[in-house]
């Protein structure tokens, strides 16, 4: 269960001259400039300032205008999307010292009253002085790292919203304004702006020299994008990796003249794709922890996946201008294969028609999502001489397929090997779909599937009809170029071995120290708002307790990074990285990743491994072992900032990690104990209770209407269902990061304001830090995508559903009851 999805100084992308602070300053938007021109200021002038700033004071508690660090809002057009203008200033409304409560609804904690005493400040950090008209002082920090957090959130505002209408847009309009999409983006959010300046600090350290003091991987991580960016090779090469691939399988029948059936065996050129390319063609195997033994490995089966979304492949009458561009798709990619070989083409676009078509009848047998959130219904171990029994009749071969698949792990298969099958109704299925279609479709089928997976690392022709269709699907207006691609791609296959250098160039010990300080504030809450839930009964809330202290967390990278012989043993074994052949590497990435997955089967399973590189923006739960991950490509601004309000951080990075703790407990993880083993450990009682709760958040998001797809898909509404367990999580994180930002007021003293925010409590901060995470373009294309395949919730109701919950957040803000962010009826789960 992931998150969905910043160093101060950017990394310039190879090929752009210039670099350092003076980069650092082109980038700086103008109000930063500002502002950051103020911090030079010497801490004495400030001071001296202070007269001036309380003299001259606005309305409503506000900093004076002709104060410098008294920076008015910019006031954005209205975006086309939700708008409630009023007349009045909604900050006239807000007061200065809100009241610090939270809700009396016993599921959460009822009143807390701030221990510290009125006098008392955090020092913290550095701050200059300031009063109200009525003369009440309050400090303004004047780090640097202040002045531009403020400056990001005053760009990103709307001011002339009503808070209490649509907080979204109140904290994020004039940000929509100025990020409109890049033309090669389908999306464009906190979470892409972090990934593109990732991106560059890849491609800096994957374009230095090979040098021989590097580690062996990481050598091989520069050794493949200097292949994948050798385009002039890749034209010369053209498809021939693709034919030579499919004459092991007897050829892709559309494009060659004499296919021969018997040439071509389904069940082996499955089973290749797995053991080879780690590929899911028809049935998915893989190996993982036994869910109720998660102490040890155990082999998967289960149904396939599918070139394109189920929920479109199951109702093809909605979405024909994605079904033409699927179908264009595929004709292009068989018709440049066909061409390469000299061959007629004239019978693709036929033949396209019946692969379509398989492919429809294969999603209509696979079980939707919606209903694949029970392990109990999808665990079924049986042995591999009864999982031929579940097929009994067909010609399916389950012994000889998972041998193949095993071959390169070197583990021996048997009729006493144990499977774990999630789907039996599929497998039965399966077995009458092959039986009653042609093995010329089913192998057009596959080879298609292996082009989808494989063409982009070709040609350029390949990868303009791979863009062809994207454009259509996402809605991007540009391709991606070419170095983005392949940092990207060496991201993906060797990221554990440029983290290492990522982290050693560019991450700070300081973010790593300090989110792990807050994942134990963030339980600490987790573990009051279970102390006061009154719907778990004496049974189950101490082995929820139990639970919540047994979580363990990954923070920023392994511990063992910096050992150049510990990340030679993680990549052991892969071998043939070179600067010439990006195909062949890419099969040998994927046929290493593959092995090393498979060869766990039979062994311990280990609980300190880290499932994900650190060079990526997201963050992980994993049910199985009660875990948190928190990448270091994460921890930067805006989800962390040093040296800056602990208000901004708990908003941002407490924010996720209460929302990776509450997976822990939401409808799937709830399933798992404190050893990630799925076996009942909650009373029917507490379970019926949960489930009530869960489905006032199921029909809360089912009953939300985007008007944005109208065009293409009339009337939709989110998938509450699919949804339900980031929507959990993102309602329960939010609460545990409120609440622990004020224990750590408690503990630490009020905190100062931002400059240029001054009429904004540190407490209204949080509410603003953590929506301007979830800032974001798209386009309609991609808006559809999500809200057909996406377990997320799009970025605007992950803001204003979740706060709209809070009575604390209504408190806080003074929002009427029935205002559009203070409903009447509420859900609550954590």
């Amino acid at each position: 269960m992931e998150l969905g999805r910043s160093r101060d100084e950017l990394v310039t992308p190879p090929g752009t001259e210039g670099g350092g602070a003076r980069d650092a300053w082109r980038r700086r938007t103008p109000l930063e400039k500002v502002l950051l021109a103020f911090s030079g200021v010497s801490v004495l002038a400030c001071m001296a300032l202070v007269g001036v700033i309380a003299a001259g004071g606005g309305g409503g508690g506000g900093a004076s205008s002709s104060s410098p660090f008294s920076i008015s809002p910019p006031r954005a057009a209205a975006p086309q999307m939700e708008r409630n203008e009023h007349n009045e200033s909604p900050k006239a409304s807000i007061p200065l010292s809100p009241p610090v409560h939270l809700e009396g609804d016993p599921s959460e904690v009822k009143e807390a009253t701030p221990s510290l005493k009125k006098n008392k400040k955090s020092s913290r950090l550095p701050v200059y002085h300031a009063r109200t008209d009525e003369g009440a002082e309050f400090d303004v920090c004047s780090t640097q790292e202040c002045i531009l957090a403020a400056a990001a959130i005053v760009e990103a505002m709307d001011t002339t919203i009503d808070p209490c209408q649509n907080f979204y847009q109140f904290a994020c309009g004039g940000w929509m304004d100025k990020n409109p999409l890049p033309e090669e983006s389908s999306r464009w959010s906190q979470f892409d702006i972090l990934d593109r300046e990732l991106r560059n600090a890849l491609s800096k350290i994957l374009t230095e020299p090979v040098s021989q003091q590097d580690a062996k991987p990481v050598r091989q991580s520069k050794e493949f994008y200097a292949a994948c960016m050798n385009e002039d090779l890749l034209e010369s090469i053209g498809v021939t990796p693709l034919v030579n691939l499919f004459e092991e399988f007897g050829g892709w029948p559309m494009t060659v003249a004499d296919w021969n059936e018997n040439d071509f065996d389904w069940q082996f050129s499955v089973a290749e794709a797995r053991r080879r390319q780690g590929a899911d063609y028809l049935v998915s195997v893989w190996v993982f922890a036994d869910q109720k033994n998660t102490d040890v490995t155990a082999i998967y089966v289960d149904q396939t996946s599918l070139g394109m979304a189920r929920s479109v492949l199951t109702a093809p009458h909605n979405y024909e201008e994605r079904i033409a561009a699927y179908k264009a798709y595929m004709a292009a990619t068989a018709s440049i294969m066909a061409t390469s070989l000299g061959q007629d083409t004239s019978h693709i676009e036929a033949e396209v028609a019946d692969v379509f078509d398989f492919e429809v009848a294969l999603a209509n047998i696979t079980t939707p999502p919606e209903d694949r959130r029970d392990i109990e219904r999808m665990y079924n171990p049986m042995t591999v001489l009864e999982l031929s029994d579940l097929t009994a009749g067909s010609d399916l071969n389950w012994k000889q397929m998972l041998s193949t698949m095993f071959q390169s792990a070197g583990i021996p298969i048997d009729g006493s090997t144990r499977v774990i099958v999630q789907e039996t109704g599929y497998l039965k299925k399966l077995a009458d779909l092959l039986a009653a279609t042609s093995p010329r479709t089913v192998a057009n089928y596959i080879m298609w599937r292996h082009v989808k997976a494989l063409g982009d690392e070709t040609n350029r022709a390949m990868r303009d009809a791979s863009f062809q269709y994207a454009m259509v699907v996402s809605g991007v207006m540009a391709a991606q170029p070419r170095w983005e691609e392949c940092a990207d791609k060496a991201n993906n296959y060797l990221g554990m071995a440029l983290g290492t250098k990522y982290v050693e160039t560019y991450f700070s010990q300081q973010a790593k120290d300090e989110a792990s300080v807050m994942v134990e504030d963030i339980r600490s809450a987790f573990e009051d708002l279970l102390d006061v839930n009154d719907w778990m009964d004496s049974e189950t809330k101490p082995r929820a307790m139990e639970k919540a202290e047994a979580i363990n967390k990954f923070i920023a990278y392994p511990d063992w990074y910096g050992n150049a012989s510990a990340l030679e043993t993680f990549f052991s074994g892969l071998e043939n990285i070179e600067n010439r052949t990006h195909f062949i590497n890419t099969e040998s990435l994927r046929a290493w990743w593959s092995t090393d997955e498979l060869a766990a089967f039979g062994k311990p399973t280990r609980r300190d491994r880290w499932f994900s590189s650190p060079t990526i923006v997201n963050a992980f739960y994993m049910p199985e072992f009660n875990s948190i991950t928190f990448p270091a490509g994460i921890l930067q601004p805006p989800f962390y900032r040093a040296n800056s309000l602990q208000a901004l951080n708990y908003g941002g990075i407490g924010q996720v990690i209460g929302h990776e703790i509450t997976h822990g407990f939401d409808d799937e993880g709830r399933q798992n104990d404190k050893h990630g083993n799925a076996v009942p450990w909650w009373s029917n009682a507490t379970l019926d209770a949960f489930k009530g709760r869960a489905q006032c958040i199921v029909d809360q998001y089912d009953n939300i209407r985007l008007p944005e797809l109208d065009e293409v898909l009339p009337n939709a509404t989110l998938n509450g269902v699919n949804t339900q367990g980031e929507n959990i999580a993102d309602n329960g994180g939010l609460r545990e990061a409120v609440l622990a930002y004020q224990k750590y007021i408690d503990r630490n003293g009020e905190e100062p304001r931002l400059p240029g925010l001054e009429e904004y409590t540190p407490m209204q901060l949080l509410f603003l830090s953590n929506a301007n995470v979830w800032c974001t373009s798209i386009t309609t294309a991609s808006l559809l995508n999500q809200v057909l395949t996406d377990p997320h919730s799009p970025g605007k109701f992950r803001v204003i559903v979740p706060m709209s919950n809070m009575e604390h957040f209504s408190s806080l803000w003074n929002c009427p009851v029935g205002s559009g962010m203070n409903p009447a009826d509420k859900c609550v789960v954590w």
